[in-house]
């Protein structure tokens, strides 16, 4: 950073804070904003710098616009600017859709609220369908990665094995063939420790561990959710992860705000709270702590080539989850109509997933009031 142009910590406090209210749109759009305010009307990072950053937190777990804003503010304000930044980035967008969560479990079973829904929900899916196709396209690009992710996808939906062992398994696959080493026959799933006593301590760790290994950013946070949150302790059904991953995309902040909202549907304001400080604790502690290590590491082939297999496993993850959540979204063959046209819309059209969402959002409000009359 030039520090002719290093602002002061004020100027980075209140520009995050206004950010916070305002960085709907998803990963690319918020990145888009941070790029506009940071670099080209406030100088405070070169073009170059700014990539770099970028590029860095593309292959960290959890969500890449939280991240670039946090290490943005380390730069500019240090820690206490790298906190401000993070907490400023998620905090109001946290609070509304705690909001929403209430009106949800309030009012979510009313005729008009389902029927709203009803649109809504294929729309979610056909986005999650496009992240899974943007994914694949920088993750799968050649046939030892499909290999990989095709062996990760028999794992995850027929051997029903632990995530966080399928991602290491497929980090030492690719690390080993492309250095033609032979996996000793005595290496096979790695024993992971599993932090399980019930209540609070099981509702933080299944948060976290949703934060700390979700590569692939919230497409795969929300297979760590499913597994989790849904199949093994049933705080909320699939139907109703969908929804929250659907108040989700429209809210200011990162995507994974899904997380306070299945937080919630557990244990309530409190739930929401721990969810929130859970899922989103690794990005800062990554970022802050780590960042300037993870940088020049990043130049070494065989952290590359880790990334690169765990990235693979990834995309079977998301295909996974895809399929999971698809019976409670496409019920018929309307909503498969609105579904291929949310997918269709983000990656041929090339229109933002935010705006997706409330076009889905709109057409399912007119759709429940035509109901109703």
């Amino acid at each position: 950073m030039d520090p002719e142009r290093a602002p002061s910590r004020a100027e980075v406090y209140r520009y995050f804070v206004g950010l916070g209210f305002v960085n709907v749109g998803g990963p690319v759009a918020q990145i888009t904003m941070l790029f506009q305010g940071i670099v080209e009307r406030r100088r405070w990072l070169d073009r170059d710098r700014f990539l770099r950053i970028m590029s860095v937190c593309h292959v960290l777990p959890g969500p890449e616009a939280l991240q670039l804003a946090i290490y943005v503010g380390y730069l500019t304000a240090r820690i206490p600017g790298g906190i401000i930044a993070g907490v400023a980035f998620v905090l109001p967008g946290a609070v509304i859709i705690t909001l929403l969560a209430w009106g949800y479990v309030a009012y979510g079973s009313l005729p008009a609220v389902n029927d709203a829904l009803y649109i809504l929900k294929p729309a979610v899916l056909g986005i999650i369908a496009a992240g899974l196709v943007k994914v694949g396209r920088g993750g799968l690009r050649d046939a030892r990665l499909v290999a990989i992710a095709l062996g990760a996808f028999i794992l995850v939906r027929f051997a029903e094995l632990d995530l966080i062992a399928i991602m290491a398994l497929a980090a030492i696959a690719n690390v080993a063939s492309r250095r033609l080493v032979r996996i000793p026959a005595a290496i096979g799933v790695v024993p992971l420790l599993a932090l399980t006593p019930s209540g609070w301590l099981d509702l933080a760790w299944v948060f976290l561990k949703t934060g700390l290994f979700s590569f692939g950013g919230a497409y795969g946070s929300i297979a760590f959710l499913q597994r989790g949150a849904v199949e093994e302790h049933g705080w909320l059904t699939t139907s109703q992860l969908l929804d929250g991953v659907a108040l989700s995309v429209a809210t200011p902040g990162p995507f994974m705000l899904f997380a306070t909202f299945a937080g919630y549907l557990a244990a309530g304001v409190p739930g929401a709270i721990v969810a929130t400080v859970a899922v989103f604790l690794p990005s800062f502690v990554l970022v802050l702590v780590f960042a300037r290590w993870i940088e020049p590491a990043l130049e070494r082939p065989v952290v590359r080539d880790a990334i690169a297999g765990v990235t693979a496993a990834v995309v079977a993850v998301i295909l996974s989850i895809a399929l999971t959540l698809a019976p409670a979204a496409v019920t018929d063959p309307l909503t498969a109509v609105i579904a291929g046209a949310g997918a269709a819309a983000i990656l041929i059209a090339k229109r933002d997933a935010a705006l997706v969402a409330a076009v889905a959002m709109v057409g399912g409000i007119v759709f429940a009031v035509a109901r109703a009359l």
